[in-house]
């Protein structure tokens, strides 16, 4: 009845976390999360608001139309003295006027203006290459959250099969403590380790736990993943010297460019600040009328209506500003050297991180050939443990110690190729030659791991 129990609660963990009836593959999840996920679409509603700097800018270089116009009544009563009015009783009266005045402003000379929409320009590069960052990072989260929710399933696999040997050899010790040929200290052995591969095993289920809420928070949704792994030949680096890698990053690295455009604004507004020293001419042409149908502090009741026309140029000369013009050409200077010292940070950042990233995919390519040389071996272990088991060479903890070896190697070795991926996308991204169809080779190159199948005769 115990072993009943164990393998009932580790089958519905398994079809709890690992059901395959929902499988989705990483192309699904990273679709998913362009739709879904807020980090992203915060990066696109960034980029959507700087595309408007360049009509803002561009407003200061059109014309300028502007209509004001208004219309009062007015009631009250007059009383006029004098020689001639003598005995004029008080006059009551309405008096009503409206007017109208249309006027256009064409810039015709404004430095900063100029200055100004070659800015924006800047700032729609530089908002376009942070998007293009975000879509790098949101590739690289999207799969390392995806390998790392893999790996976590694999440690609960591999759990399960610790905890199965462990089962076995405390029924083993039991027996032949029974029958004489074993010792009650090799039951409390048993015991103990079967209660510390419990205690892992609910490590392992606590890790998918956390992997499988990061998956979600990523793409608004609970999903089921199916069990994959790695197949074993990995696509080749290239190119194959870090050299060219460093070539490329220089050349297009979304953080490099971002840096250049970040100095670009910075510069334009150095212009900009100076350019309100220079004078600033204007086309004006105004049009007005007005209408008056009279006035109650003059005794005639005349109406009067007016329309005028005017046209000129309108020049305006700064002098003086109480110093805040030099002062802002300070700062806006100060800010420039500052993006000029944060570009050859950034292209010391990328160049150490494209280092670091091509020796990890090569050391980690280096790291996966020894661990498939483990499996090997421990695959022969295994085979060797049996045949000694049935030839009384061996006993059966060997096979199934073995056993335990083998699923440990293997989930490393595919710990080891996810890193070496992860190496290689970090690689691409870092000089901004990353893309959606890295996602979908990788996606080619995943197979259903063991345990899928296992799952699915389960449900047969």
């Amino acid at each position: 009845m115990k072993d009943k129990l164990i393998r009932l609660f580790l089958s519905s963990n398994l079809l709890s976390f690992f059901g395959v009836s929902h499988a989705q593959s990483l192309m699904d999840v990273y679709q998913k999360a362009r739709l879904q996920d807020t980090q992203f679409l915060a990066a696109r509603s960034a980029l959507d608001a700087a595309l408007e700097k360049i009509p803002q800018a561009r407003a200061g270089l059109l014309p300028v139309v502007s209509v004001a116009a208004n219309k009062n009544f007015q009631m009250g009563e007059g009383f006029f003295s004098g020689e001639g009015y003598s005995g004029v009783p008080n006059v009551s009266r309405e008096v009503r006027a409206w007017s109208w005045t249309a006027q256009l402003t064409q810039p015709v000379f404004r430095l900063s203006s100029w200055a100004a929409y070659t800015q924006a320009d800047a700032q729609v590069v530089q908002a376009k290459e942070q998007f293009f960052l975000a879509e790098q990072e949101l590739i690289v989260r999207t799969a390392q959250i995806y390998f790392d929710l893999q790996l976590a399933m694999q440690s609960v696999h591999v759990s399960d099969a610790q905890l199965e040997a462990m089962r076995e050899q405390l029924i083993l010790a039991e027996r032949t403590f029974d029958v004489g040929t074993g010792t009650i200290t090799d039951v409390h052995e048993a015991k103990a380790k079967q209660a510390l591969s419990f205690a892992q095993r609910a490590s392992a289920v606590n890790d998918l736990t956390t992997r499988q809420a990061e998956l979600e928070k990523l793409v608004g949704q609970y999903m089921q993943l199916a069990p994959t792994e790695l197949v074993k030949s990995l696509p080749e680096l290239q190119p194959k010297h870090v050299s060219d890698w460093l070539s490329l990053a220089m050349n297009q690295s979304p953080q490099i460019r971002i840096q250049q455009a970040t100095l670009s604004v910075a510069q334009n507004e150095v212009a900009k600040n100076m350019a309100a020293h220079a004078p600033t001419l204007d086309l004006v042409a105004h049009r007005m009328a007005n209408y008056n149908s009279g006035s109650l502090s003059t005794p005639a009741e005349l109406s009067a209506r007016v329309n005028a026309h005017q046209a000129g140029v309108q020049l305006s000369i700064p002098l003086f500003s109480g110093g805040a013009t030099q002062s802002k050409v300070r700062e806006a200077v100060a800010l420039e050297q500052k993006a000029k010292d944060e570009l050859v940070g950034a292209q010391r950042t990328t160049s150490s991180l494209v280092r670091q990233t091509f020796a990890g995919a090569i050391n980690g390519q280096a790291q996966v050939d020894a661990l498939e040389a483990a499996v090997e071996a421990s695959q022969n272990s295994v085979a060797s443990n049996k045949i000694g088991f049935k030839i009384g060479t061996r006993i059966n903890p060997d096979v199934l110690n073995a056993e335990q070896q083998l699923y440990s190697t293997l989930r490393d070795l595919n710990k080891a190729r996810v890193e070496v991926v992860m190496q290689r996308l970090k690689l691409k991204a870092a000089t901004g030659s990353l893309s959606p169809d890295d996602v979908l080779h990788l996606d080619r190159i995943l197979v259903p791991t063991v345990l899928e199948t296992q799952l699915a005769a389960f449900h047969r």
